[in-house]
């Protein structure tokens, strides 16, 4: 076993220092070494964080993200994380912004460059609906909107925590939604690009957080506006998005509506959403851990596919835990990360939330909603790491064996079969 440790990101280490001749030129200038490597790879056919996305116009990746000053960077000593970039400000300011006419604007810059295949113009009415009332709050909060990113740059010191570090901690399963009123700190579900689809079409968690806690929506959707450049003609991304070693911190955004429906946004819609008064919910908003999964465009988890999802688990974990202003969170409420459109297997996906948790030094309450994936196999994995006390990068190993041997352990992803001559 310990041989086979060894082995843990490494190449991840090698990440860290190389240079791609395959990336574009925009991207040699503005995106961190990690993910010019996961680019390339993906141009080679070879596992990569966004391969399903390996023919977009944005390379498989974000693009050129413009936007983020990184003259603060702030490292959290002994993670191999480092605070990027800080931004915030005040809900008035926020709701100042939030008119019709650049909600607008917005709106059609979000589907013009990002999500472009459908539209669905009933949950546009929704999140209009939502705008108005939110623009006409006289809610005054005592501390701002903040997002913070947050990226792995020191894999040795992630790899020395795997190495060192035992499995202790198992989550705490519970069934149903998070209850955000009561957790305080919740995993965000998020697209590569903070809020996903919330202005245009799909509705579901990460959506349904951005629509109903507009002063996230208004902050990424100004952002839109504020790019050097026309992201419909060029391959742009906003501040509010994410490379593959990266993770956000968001906070400070009270809710003012309830959706009464989760997924396709429903003929009937604005007869279900239920507005609120942020006041109620003045001291309960969560801190939320935004992080992207990975989108299986493969059945089998490979071992750099398994890395890449405990780094950018890890990445959100520790910060939450460990970072000095927007830290000190002990348990984090989680679930079936990236297990619906993005088809990874449940076990696997618990499995590797929990090491990273592990690594993190934080506890996970996993939220599951009865819909008959079982998590027993991840159960006896996780179970047998902590009674013959392995290391996360142990466990990984054992992790990384099961996928590779074990049918149940692959992910939803089906192929299609090759079309007869």
């Amino acid at each position: 076993m310990a041989g086979r440790t060894g082995r843990c990101f490494v190449r991840l280490r090698a990440a860290a220092a190389a240079s791609a001749a395959a990336t574009l030129s925009w991207d040699r200038a503005v995106m961190p070494p990690f993910e010019r490597r996961r680019f390339s790879q993906c141009t080679e056919g070879k596992p990569s964080y966004y391969g399903a996305y390996s023919t977009d116009r944005f390379g498989g990746g974000i693009g050129q993200r413009v936007g983020v000053d990184e003259s603060h960077r702030f490292p959290l000593p002994g993670t191999g994380v480092v605070r990027i970039a800080v931004f915030s400000d005040t809900h008035e300011r926020l709701r100042s912004w939030a008119s019709k006419e650049n909600w607008q604007k917005a709106t059609a810059v979000h589907k013009g460059a990002y999500f472009t295949r459908t539209e669905n113009l009933v949950q546009e009415a929704v999140v209009d609906h939502i705008r108005e009332h939110y623009t006409k709050s006289g809610f005054v909060a005592r501390d701002p909107v903040q997002m913070a990113l947050f990226r792995l740059e020191e894999p040795r010191d992630f790899q020395a925590r795997c190495k060192t570090t035992r499995v202790t901690q198992l989550p705490a399963v519970v069934r149903g939604v998070f209850e955000e009123e009561r957790e305080r700190c919740v995993v965000d579900f998020a697209n590569k690009r903070l809020g996903g689809g919330w202005l245009g079409y799909g509705c579901v968690q990460e959506e349904i957080m951005f629509i109903e806690r507009p002063d996230f929506g208004a902050m990424c959707a100004r952002s839109l506006l504020e790019m050097p450049g026309d992201p419909v003609q060029e391959p742009l991304a906003s501040p509010f998005s994410m490379h593959p070693n990266e993770a956000w911190i968001l906070r400070g955004a009270p809710r003012y509506a309830k959706l009464g429906w989760y997924g396709r946004t429903p003929k009937d819609a604005l007869s279900k959403v239920s507005l609120l008064d942020p006041e109620e919910d003045r001291f309960t908003a969560p801190t939320v851990i935004a992080m992207d999964a990975i989108k299986a465009s493969f059945e089998k988890y490979s071992r750099e596919h398994l890395e890449m999802m405990l780094t950018k688990a890890y990445t959100g974990f520790v910060a939450a835990r460990e970072d000095p202003e927007f830290g000190g969170q002990e348990i984090v409420a989680t679930g079936s990360w990236g297990c619906g459109a993005f088809y990874n297997s449940e076990p696997v996906m618990f499995v590797v939330q929990a090491l990273a948790a592990n690594a993190a030094g934080v506890r996970l309450t996993y939220h599951v909603l009865g819909d008959g994936f079982r998590l027993a196999p991840a159960f006896e994995l996780l179970e047998d790491a902590l009674l013959r006390k392995l290391s996360v990068a142990e466990a990984l190993d054992i992790l990384e064996e099961r996928c590779a041997t074990d049918q149940s352990w692959r992910t939803k992803f089906k192929s299609k079969s090759p079309k007869s001559a």
